[in-house]
């Protein structure tokens, strides 16, 4: 019986761990243009820092991602549709920083699908 519970909370922490965590929607996502955000939803900072380990492009740039802001703020599905030099995981480094919180406007904490432009100036 003792094994048998050790089995059974081995598996328990094993599925919980390797689970996927997913988006969260208390109404439909809807699609906004970039310049609406500020009506729904806001970055918990402005200013993005990167560590050492990737090697900055020589020339600037923009990286332009589509995204999907859930109900509690959290960024999901970026994809990328436009850049241009070489910028792309800097982008998508900097999505994995960034938290929304919903405005005073966004009660309902609606969802939204926006497309984010980063740009990028060469050191």
């Amino acid at each position: 019986m003792k094994h048998l519970s050790l089995l059974l909370i081995i598996v328990s922490f094993t599925v919980a761990c390797s689970s996927k965590h997913e988006a969260s929607f208390d109404v439909p996502a809807i699609t906004i243009k970039d310049y609406e955000i500020q009506k729904y939803w806001v970055p918990t900072k402005n200013q993005l820092s990167f560590d050492n380990n990737f090697r900055q492009p020589k020339e600037s740039g923009f990286v332009r991602v589509q995204i999907l802001i859930d109900s509690k703020g959290e960024i999901f599905n970026p994809v990328i549709i436009e850049s241009k030099g070489g910028w792309d995981k800097f982008a998508l480094r900097a999505l994995k920083e960034i938290r929304y919180v919903s405005t005073e406007f966004n009660i309902s904490k609606t969802p939204v699908y926006v497309i984010k432009e980063f740009r990028f100036l060469a050191p």
